[in-house]
């Protein structure tokens, strides 16, 4: 339980999810084009960056924690789950994986718009790298609201069915 930090073991285990979760083609548009789509949108309709990387400040101190609360909850929904329910089990496993790599994710954007926000000029490299992990950020969240939704839907069905 007490290792060196790893977050390339937490970006492998979500990558593993997501390759489990989507064929190729929906994975390339999922991870890839619907981030670089809405960091170029966010790159030709932002005009007030030093406000923008504010923003982000902001959005992401009141995102980790609100990531990392639901992360508890993942944990508590696991210890109150049989080993015999797989399919719970599962859901787990990829709500877990997709909400580290948000909240990984959320930190490297904190991170990123904290420097950028005391920088005189900001190369269009950082911008594009700060305005591309938004929208993989963006992604994930949605992804984990289905992945969520699917678990709660789940526990519904398990508890309104009749054993």
């Amino acid at each position: 339980m007490y290792a060196p930090i790893n977050f390339f073991e937490i970006i492998y285990d979500y990558y593993k999810h997501m390759k489990k979760d989507f064929e190729l083609i929906p994975f390339i548009i999922t991870l890839v084009i619907i981030p670089f789509a809405l960091s170029f949108l966010f790159i030709l309709t932002i005009k007030d960056e030093s406000g923008f990387y504010n923003n982000f400040i902001n959005v992401s101190a009141i995102l980790i924690p609100l990531l990392l609360n639901l992360m508890m909850v993942v944990y508590y929904s696991l210890e109150r789950t049989e080993s015999n329910q797989r399919t719970k089990i599962e859901y787990l496993e990829h709500i877990n994986s997709t909400i580290s790599m948000t909240t990984l994710i959320a930190i490297f954007i904190l991170i990123l718009s904290l420097i950028l926000s005391n920088l005189d000029s900001v190369s269009t490299i950082l911008k594009f790298l700060l305005f591309y992990s938004v929208g993989f950020l963006i992604v994930n969240v949605i992804i984990s609201l289905v992945r969520v939704y699917r678990l709660i839907r789940h526990e519904i069905k398990e508890k309104s069915d009749p054993i």
